[in-house]
């Protein structure tokens, strides 16, 4: 049976409530997280992710609705008394401490034993690759280093519940990946419920057991990775998680699992029915980029002329115009002498199943 670690039922939170400047930051959002759960808040700037987070953790009061810890309500609850720790986007080491100090200082705080203060720091450091560093002080770390420090500090109390906010952005692109591994593999180890926040949907892909799309204060969807990226339930999500091609148009016929859209003029396109469609809908159907096959023109339904390029190193994306005021982008690797296969004004063939491209259900 599932063990449900945060439960956030109706929430909401206005800042400056009363006046000509309150601002809506959480509109009644509800979830449930579960324990050993690696669940991701995603959204842009201002959507509200860091808001909840800092909910959860006490530093923000909720203006309505309820936030449970392991079924416990925990709002009349000071940050220091809920069993959770914070790992923010900046580290904010003690300057003056070394890494083995840094670890021990919020065991000390709590007034635990010398000797299973010296064992946790040992333990943690270890977890965290930085046993071999315990003496040495934040400036004489790299960020990813100083990094682990900061999660190693916030792990040491063994709090149920690891919330981090934004906490790879300080860091350069190939240290960030390295570090979206270990921190899953962290996760993994410990069992701790991780709550992380990001805007970067790349991030949040690699690393969530499940992750909640945020907008304007508000959650609009919540499951795993693959779900969130295959089956997004409306524009926002589907324009959000990767690359997306929109086609809006209006179905005219249904066949089973299928549908046929006009799109444009006169273009018709079939595609997978994700709902209770019916003819004279209007509908928005999305195709990804990586769902479309290019190669020399030939005897293919659809052709179209390539009217930009733009080179990725391991790919590139192709966009093709295929008439009508329609355009799509896709993508194609280099060919093994390192050449591209297309260039810009060719005229190529573009196939795809249909059942890549959907009808978003809302």
């Amino acid at each position: 049976m599932t063990t449900v670690a945060i439960d956030i039922r109706g929430v909401s939170k206005v800042y400056n409530p009363g006046s000509n400047q309150a601002v809506q930051a959480l509109d009644t959002v509800s979830l449930t997280i579960n324990d050993n759960e690696f669940f991701t808040l995603l959204g842009p700037s201002g959507c509200g992710k860091t808001t909840l987070l800092r909910l959860i953790a006490g530093f923000e009061q909720v203006t309505g609705g309820e936030i449970m810890l392991f079924d416990e309500e925990i709002e009349n609850l000071e940050p220091s008394q809920r069993p959770v720790n914070t790992v923010f986007q900046h580290y904010a080491l003690f300057p003056h401490m070394t890494v083995a100090q840094n670890v021990a200082f919020g065991l000390e705080r709590l007034k635990k034993p010398q000797a299973e203060i010296d064992a946790t720091v040992e333990r943690v450091l270890s977890l965290v690759k930085m046993k071999e560093l315990g003496d040495r002080r934040p400036n004489q770390l790299s960020g990813g280093q100083q990094q682990r420090v900061a999660l190693a500090r916030a792990l040491a109390p063994s709090p149920k519940v690891l919330l981090l906010d934004e906490p790879l952005s300080a860091l350069d692109l190939k240290l960030r990946q390295n570090m979206r591994e270990e921190l899953k593999q962290l996760q993994r180890e410990t069992g701790i419920t991780f709550v992380f926040v990001t805007h970067d949907q790349e991030e949040a892909l690699a690393m969530s057991d499940r992750i909640a799309v945020m907008s304007n204060g508000e959650v609009q969807q919540i499951g795993a990775p693959t779900d969130i990226y295959e089956h997004p339930v409306n524009r926002f999500v589907a324009d959000f998680i990767g690359d997306t091609n929109f086609l809006d148009g209006e179905i005219t016929s249904v066949n089973d699992d299928l549908v046929t859209c006009r799109v444009g003029s006169e273009s018709l396109f079939e595609a997978a029915n994700s709902g209770n469609h019916s003819v004279g809908d209007q509908v928005t159907l999305f195709l990804r980029p990586e769902k479309i096959t290019l190669s020399a023109a030939g005897d293919a339904s659809r052709q179209g002329r390539v009217a930009n390029i733009v080179y990725l190193g391991n790919q590139a994306a192709y966009t093709v115009d295929m008439g009508d005021g329609i355009e799509l982008t896709a993508q194609a690797r280099p060919r093994e002498d390192g050449n591209l296969p297309f260039a810009t004004n060719d005229t190529i063939s573009v196939d795809y199943s249909a059942r890549a491209l959907r009808v978003l259900a809302k």
